[in-house]
């Protein structure tokens, strides 16, 4: 049984974990599609419904940079063709042909022997041989020729084969080497008849020796393309103009650059780089909220507002990019984070914003650049913001940054100085934009998300406040103790570096629960009549500690932050009412400690701590008679000492350093307060003892 007891609370601890987690990532994973869904939607280009023949119904421009593939293509494809063919010259071709002349002058050689032959006989059977194809006369002549005739003939005819073929002959230049050829035989000593001889057997045999090199040829024409220049589109420009009739060149255009509506395929490279980089932005923001500020990695709830108000700022604006890339209020975004989360974490959230409407401009860093400028600026303006009107004041400041900011980049790229004005204006109204959205949309946050701000407690500090100005009119002693408890707690917090603010107003509202039975509370008591002397002491410890549980009802009725109901619920922890106890116990034994002790929890942060020791010494201080600086430094301490025995301030996070640091607070103002006090001795002994009661 008591194993079953054990393991359930495990397993329930272990599936909240797991729920927590997959919470967590469901969020993360809602934040990284949103973000990549909205940088991608926003830099897919318009695409157009339109064939060649048609007319444009409106300018088509490009979106961003890009390269003009098809014009850069017919350059390089024309500079490839004004490569002329490179060739290598083959001397084995040549030694070919000359040994084709010493085999057709053997082959005559060797008919001519044929004596068995009449004339007619050795010139069919020399055709037989040589299937060259040579002219009548060739044969009948190589058959009446001399035998030394003969062979000075070959002897010329490859010498001046050679020489031809030396100069290189291609396949296109055959007829103009044939014509070097008869050239060459005009001015040899020969007979007509052998000279034509010699020039039909050369034109046989002459074959080109100029072998084609493709690698050399295409390596050239691959050189003269890298030397093209790609011809380059520039933002905006127009690819074709309204009312021109749509050429197949255009067409093709449209298509290289994914421009038109019948491309019904995905920009896979666009996909790939927007999850790149949108899994690279939110990987950053991670990284900077684990490990520098883990209590907000834990806290679905500052995650869920932290994802919000990024993706709401990048939404905002891709609407507002239509009226000018300057007025997007980057820095409303991180003054919310700022005011709402943190300054820090705001600072990161800003450079990830900046980004992401960087490439959602087309890439356009020099707007993302002013952009987070002005969050930079804006989180700068809001560390110490205390007032509404400090927006209004912060969204000048930024306004008035940008405006320096663009001036200069516009100087700097040589714009004309009124132009450059005139998209300076730009930052200004992107500044005052900023501070609206900021001031109009923070209620709804703090609100929505139950997060109090340091302005939302100056309104709850202000004394026109319904729940105020109700304590101060039914129980005006105990809304004076809490104006004192405040004054303290302030102090004491401004010593150890905690919340002044929140400590003075939830000293405020700490003792609200007050109001249901004022007069039970001796600070409310007008005449000596105190009506717990008539009570039954369990009873009065009852009436006494139900103040909390009063608190916490009134404060939701008023819809007070959770952050001032701490106030209420923790200011006494687990106190014992120490005079009602020990009044209870004045017979046989002493009662159980239960019934005399606040329901708690104990304080869990130091502001409340502060406020639950300013309560306690304001009261104990209050009742002394004849206060001197020392007393009451040495009351201070010792209620300290109590508090601190009694194990109220265990969760609290106070170091002994700095409870003493809040003790020197709290005897610096209570001595201010008391030290021209006038002691009125009989009245001062009665009023102690009806403070001893009510402890």
């Amino acid at each position: 049984m008591a194993i079953g007891s054990n393991l359930r609370p495990k397993k329930l601890r272990v599936a909240l974990l797991y729920n927590k987690i997959a919470r967590k990532t469901a969020l993360g994973f809602f934040f990284f599609m949103a973000l990549a869904t909205l940088i991608y939607i926003s830099i897919l280009p318009q695409k157009y419904d339109i064939k060649v023949g048609d007319v444009a119904q409106e300018d088509i421009r490009a979106r961003k940079d890009a390269v003009n593939t098809v014009a850069t293509r017919k350059l390089r494809q024309a500079a490839a063709d004004s490569v002329s063919k490179k060739y290598i010259l083959d001397h084995s071709i040549a030694q070919e042909a000359k040994n084709e002349i010493t085999q057709i002058f053997s082959s005559i050689k060797q008919v001519r022997s044929r004596d068995y032959l009449d004339e007619q006989g050795k010139i069919d059977a020399l055709k037989h041989i040589i299937n060259k194809n040579l002219a009548e006369e060739t044969y009948s002549q190589a058959i009446r020729a001399d035998n030394s005739s003969l062979m000075e003939l070959e002897t010329i005819t490859k010498a001046i084969l050679e020489k031809v073929m030396e100069g290189g002959v291609k396949e296109d230049s055959i007829d103009r080497a044939k014509t070097y050829i008869i050239e060459e035989f005009r001015n040899i000593k020969l007979p007509q008849q052998l000279k034509n001889m010699g020039e039909d057997i050369a034109f046989s045999s002459i074959k080109p020796n100029m072998v084609y090199d493709r690698e050399a040829t295409e390596k050239e024409q691959q050189a003269a393309m890298d030397s093209v220049e790609p011809v380059k589109i520039a933002r905006n420009q127009i690819l074709i103009e309204k009312g021109a009739t749509v050429t197949a060149e255009q067409i093709e255009l449209l298509k290289e650059l994914g421009l038109l509506a019948q491309d019904k395929r995905a920009n896979l490279s666009l996909f790939a780089g927007t999850v790149l980089i949108s899994a690279l932005l939110e990987g950053i923001l991670i990284f900077a909220i684990y490990f520098f500020h883990r209590k907000l990695f834990e806290n679905e709830h500052y995650l869920s507002l932290l994802a919000l108000i990024i993706l709401s700022t990048l939404v905002i604006s891709m609407a507002v990019k239509t009226i000018s890339n300057y007025l997007i209020p980057l820095a409303a975004g991180s003054m919310l984070i700022s005011i709402l989360i943190s300054p820090s974490i705001a600072l990161v959230s800003g450079f990830i914003m900046s980004i992401a409407v960087g490439l959602v401009l087309g890439n356009d860093f020099i707007v993302s650049t002013v952009a987070f400028l002005g969050a930079v600026v804006g989180v700068f303006c809001t560390v110490r913001v205390s007032q509404r009107v400090d927006l209004t004041k912060s969204g000048g400041i930024i306004g008035v940054v940008d405006f320096v900011l663009i001036m200069g980049l516009e100087l700097l790229n040589n714009d004309p100085l009124w132009a450059a004005i005139k998209q300076s204006s730009w930052g200004i109204a992107s500044g005052l934009f900023s501070s609206v959205l900021t001031i109009g949309t923070l209620p709804f946050l703090e609100s929505a998300f139950d997060i109090t701000t340091s302005m939302k407690l100056l309104e709850l500090s202000n004394p026109n406040q319904p729940l105020l100005k109700k304590l101060m009119i039914d129980a005006p002693g105990t809304y004076h103790h809490s104006i004192i408890v405040g004054n303290l707690a302030e102090a004491a917090a401004e010593a150890v570096g905690a919340d002044p603010l929140l400590a003075r107003v939830g000293a405020n509202y700490h003792d609200i629960g007050k109001l249901k039975r004022p007069y039970f509370f001796i600070e409310n008591q007008l005449t000596s009549d105190n009506p717990h002397d008539k009570l039954n002491p369990t009873l009065s410890a009852l009436i006494i500690t139900s103040h909390v549980k009063d608190g916490m009802e009134i404060a939701g009725e008023y819809r007070l932050p959770e952050v001032i109901r701490d106030f209420i619920s923790q200011h006494h922890g687990t106190t014992l009412l120490s005079y009602f106890y020990n009044k209870a116990g004045a017979g046989d034994k002493m009662p159980e400690e239960d019934g005399f002790r606040y329901g708690g929890p104990r304080p869990q942060t130091r502001e409340v701590a502060i406020v639950m020791l300013a309560d306690s010494v304001e009261a104990a201080v209050r009742s002394m008679s004849s206060p001197t600086p020392g007393k009451i430094d040495g009351l201070i301490r010792q209620i300290i000492k109590e508090k601190l025995s009694d194990g109220q301030l265990d969760e609290s996070d106070l170091t002994l350093k700095e409870l003493d640091r809040i003790a020197g607070a709290f005897s610096r103002v209570l001595t201010g307060i008391f030290h021209t006090r006038i002691e009125y001795p009989d009245r001062l002994k009665e009023l102690e003892g009806k403070q001893a009661k009510n402890a």
